[in-house]
Order: C-alpha cells, then sequence, then structure tokens
C-alpha cells in the first residue's frame, strides 16, 4: 500500500472499551439470531462476510467510504480518485451484496484547493465516523445522490494506486470547491 487513506483499525481503543464508554456493549456475533428482535439496529465499523439472513434482516447499518452506487467495494476513496469520480460517504442498510443495500443518507467530501492528499484523506474520515456516529439523526432526514451504478471494486493494486497518486492534483482541481472556508 502506497498510501494508507485511513488509521489502522487494529491499533487504539478495544471495541468492548469504546462501547462501555458510550454507554452501549459489543454484542457477539455468533448469537445475532437470538438478539435480532431485541434491537432496531446494528451498525457495523468494519466486518468480514456477514451471514445472508443477518446481512438481509433489514437492520444492520454501515457507512461506506464512497457514493453508493458508483463507487462500491474496496478502496472506495482511491477509486474514486483514480476514475474521477465524485467524492464521499454513503450510510446505506447493508444486503448480501456488495455496497448494494438501500441508501439511507449520502454526504459528498468537500474538496478544497489548498488540500493534499492527506488531508483530503483525513476529512473523508471523519465524516465517516460522524455519519457512523450520527445515524439516528440521518434516517430522519434521508439525502441520496442520483448517481449512475457501476460495478463493485476489489483492493486496489500498487500500480494503479502509484497511478491514482499522479492523478490526484487533476483530480483536485477538477473536484475542488471555490468557496472560500
Amino acid at each position: 500500500m502506497a498510501f494508507r487513506h485511513r488509521p489502522f483499525q487494529f491499533e487504539g481503543p478495544d471495541p468492548r472499551s469504546l462501547a462501555a464508554f458510550s454507554g452501549g456493549r459489543v454484542l457477539d456475533y455468533a448469537n445475532w439470531r437470538g438478539i435480532l428482535t431485541d434491537y432496531d439496529w446494528f451498525i457495523v465499523c468494519g466486518s468480514n462476510l456477514i451471514e445472508a439472513d443477518f446481512a438481509n434482516s433489514g437492520r444492520i447499518l454501515n457507512v461506506h467510504a464512497g457514493l453508493i452506487p458508483s463507487v462500491r467495494g474496496l478502496d472506495s476513496f482511491k477509486w474514486a480518485i483514480l476514475n474521477g469520480n465524485p467524492l464521499g460517504n454513503t450510510l446505506h442498510r447493508i444486503d448480501d451484496q456488495a455496497d448494494a443495500g438501500e441508501i439511507v443518507f449520502q454526504l459528498p467530501t468537500p474538496i478544497f484547493p489548498e488540500d493534499d492528499l492527506q488531508t483530503l484523506a483525513q476529512r473523508h474520515y471523519e465524516n465517516e465516523i460522524w455519519m457512523l456516529t450520527h445515524f439516528d439523526l440521518l434516517l430522519q432526514k434521508p439525502s441520496i445522490l442520483d448517481l449512475p451504478q457501476l460495478p463493485a471494486t476489489k483492493r486496489m493494486p500498487l500500480e494503479t494506486e502509484a497511478e491514482m497518486l499522479r492523478t490526484f492534483d487533476t483530480y483536485k482541481d477538477r473536484h475542488a470547491s471555490r468557496v472560500v472556508h
């Protein structure tokens, strides 16, 4: 990986400590059938494959680091830049397909002329976390962009990532907001 577009997610507080801090708790995935009706929502903050029955329950929310359905799959931040797509995050209900569930809310990531790739990646990640922690507010006021559906992507190969890094300034010039912030 030439560029880490998000913090390493296995450092820092463990999930049980975070949940305890906020008055929540971490639930045992193996027992999902036993607790499915006890909760309105389950929030996924990174995951391996989820059993289809659970994924299709309509109760699991995720924030994807791309604007679904145009930017789906892995390394969405990087693929959006390389392919010239708008950058943003999508709160969606997951289902058994890759980033194809019902879209609830989309938040474009603003791009400014003075951004470098790291500052843009940090803003994008902070928006993703904000959406996760404010999902209840976003559910009340959906905002969905009209975007074309494109195929899901796989992990970006290193050579392709190098190309994305080379094209960043052109991408930024094309997509940067001209509004003073």
